[in-house]
């Protein structure tokens, strides 16, 4: 099975990346104002999105020139569905480097809506994948998958709920997911995925901390830890993001934490 491609009802999608934010020396997220920077800026009102913050992300350049269709999953949900004439325009120019007067009325909210989108996302520790179908009919192809699977993020308010059992049942990796096993992944990999294991392990600790390395956590939950957890410090916080609540409802809390190596928890 080929892990870069991704069927979305019946079209073959293309793995293109993680979508990264740029960070500081520190591994923190580097977020900015850019609508600070625009001249008229008195005379004009921002957009619904231009308040920010936004970050600064780019995809691989091999995707200048390809038109077609892209698709946006948080967590393995589908969030958002676009069309394009050149997907590494769209990002590396539009989503992932806001100007400054695309903020206000009468520039481009889209791009301020999907950068802020993913920087939240992202900052609770979400990882955000991007996938691309390349056709001449995207117009056509994003209506219907828009209109089959409601994304998140396609709405104004940002607030339409997909449905788990269509969704699970009609994208996946070319697999058809039985009614079964559906509800199975909902409790188990949608709801917790896999850190209950992680809250059962740390309550048959009797010490007072305990070092972990990612691939003895990994083995823990039995699933690989998402792209964020290797990258941003952000992810192992102590709050603000629902896997937490796995450490820290049983009593631990992360103390210390080297990106891609190890963790140090300890009792709070």
């Amino acid at each position: 099975m080929d892990v870069n491609i991704f069927y979305i009802h019946q079209y073959k999608f293309e793995y293109v990346c993680d979508i990264i934010p740029e960070t500081d020396d520190n591994g923190n997220i580097i977020e900015y104002y850019p609508q600070d920077l625009y001249k008229k800026k008195e005379f004009v009102q921002l957009n619904e999105y231009g308040k920010g913050p936004f970050c600064r992300f780019k995809i691989p350049t091999f995707w200048a020139k390809k038109e077609g269709v892209y698709c946006i999953f948080s967590d393995e949900q589908l969030v958002y569905v676009g069309e394009c004439v050149d997907l590494s325009k769209r990002f590396n120019m539009g989503y992932g480097n806001i100007s400054p007067r695309n903020c206000f009325k009468g520039g481009q909210p889209t791009n301020c809506k999907v950068n802020n989108f993913i920087l939240n996302e992202i900052k609770q520790g979400k990882s955000v994948k991007l996938y691309f179908l390349e056709t001449k009919e995207r117009f056509e192809i994003e209506k219907e998958l828009i209109e089959k699977f409601h994304p998140q993020w396609n709405s104004q308010s940002g607030k339409n709920i997909r449905s788990n059992n269509r969704v699970l049942n009609e994208i996946g990796m070319g697999v058809k997911i039985t009614k079964d096993k559906c509800n199975n992944i909902k409790s188990a990999s949608v709801r917790s995925g896999g850190y209950e294991e992680l809250s059962a392990y740390l309550k048959r600790i009797t010490g007072d901390s305990i070092r972990l390395t990612f691939k003895e956590i990994e083995r823990i939950i039995n699933r690989t830890l998402p792209p964020s957890a290797y990258k941003h410090a952000a992810w192992w916080a102590n709050g603000g993001h629902s896997h937490a609540n796995y450490w820290l409802k049983v009593g631990w809390r992360v103390e210390k934490i080297a990106l891609g190596d190890w963790v140090v928890f300890s009792r709070k």
